[in-house]
C-alpha cells in the first residue's frame, strides 16, 4: 500500500514546501503532492450534487451553459479552491447551481491549471459534440445556429442529439426532419463544427 509524505519526512526535505496528510492510502491529491512537491494544500477536491455521466458530459460539451434538468440558461458558477503550487497554478472544484426557482440542479467538476490542454481533467476522454443532448439542449441549439425552424419539429417528436446523429450518420437528415437539402446542408456544417454544441448565453 502507497502512503502519502509523513510529517517527519517533510522536516527533511528543506527546500520543499508541502502539506503533509500522513499515514493515509494514496490518492489524486498524494498524487499531485509528489509530482508538484512545492504545493500548498488547503482542502481536498470534492465533488458534489449530480455526478451521472449522462448529465454531465452533455452539460459539459454545451460549455456549462444551460441546466440539464430544466433547460435553462441560468446556471451560476463558483470556484472552491483546494490549493496552489509555487508557480501560480492552483487546483479545486468548479460547483454549478442552477438558479431556476424550483428546480435545484447542481453538479460540480474538479480542475487543476497544471494541464492547460484538459484543465477540467475528469473529463479527459470524453465524447464531443451533441451526442446525450436533450431535447431542451436541441431547441437551444437550433436557435443558435440558425435552425429556428426545426425547433417546433424536435420539440414535437422529443428528439434528442443522438436521434439526430443517426439521421447524420446515415445521410438522412432531409428525409427523417423533413427539410430541404439547403437546410440539411446547414445542419451538417453546424455538427461538424468543433465548438458547435457550446450553447451560447442569451443576449441581455
Amino acid at each position: 500500500m502507497h502512503f502519502c509524505v509523513t510529517v517527519s519526512q517533510a522536516k527533511n526535505m528543506k527546500s520543499q514546501k508541502l502539506t503533509v496528510l500522513a499515514q493515509k492510502p494514496m490518492n489524486t491529491t498524494c498524487k499531485k503532492l509528489l509530482l508538484y512537491p512545492h504545493t500548498e494544500v488547503w482542502k481536498p477536491q470534492r465533488s458534489t450534487g449530480d455526478q451521472e455521466d449522462s448529465s454531465r458530459i452533455p452539460f459539459f460539451n454545451s460549455g456549462f451553459s444551460a441546466c440539464i434538468r430544466c433547460g435553462k440558461q441560468n446556471v451560476l458558477c463558483f470556484e472552491e479552491k483546494a490549493g496552489i503550487r509555487q508557480n501560480g497554478e492552483q487546483f479545486g472544484t468548479k460547483i454549478f447551481l442552477c438558479q431556476t426557482r424550483g428546480c435545484k440542479w447542481r453538479t460540480s467538476f474538479k480542475y487543476d491549471d497544471a494541464d492547460p490542454m484538459c484543465v477540467h481533467f475528469e473529463t479527459r476522454g470524453w465524447p464531443r459534440g451533441i451526442m446525450m443532448f436533450p431535447t431542451r439542449y436541441m431547441i437551444l441549439w437550433c436557435k443558435q445556429h440558425g435552425l429556428k425552424e426545426l425547433r417546433r419539429s424536435i420539440y414535437k417528436r422529443r428528439l434528442d442529439g443522438d436521434e439526430i446523429l443517426v439521421m447524420y450518420q446515415a445521410d438522412e437528415l432531409e428525409t427523417g426532419l423533413g427539410i430541404n437539402k439547403k437546410m440539411a446542408n446547414k445542419m451538417k456544417k453546424a455538427i461538424e463544427k468543433p465548438d458547435g454544441a457550446i450553447l451560447q448565453p442569451p443576449r441581455k
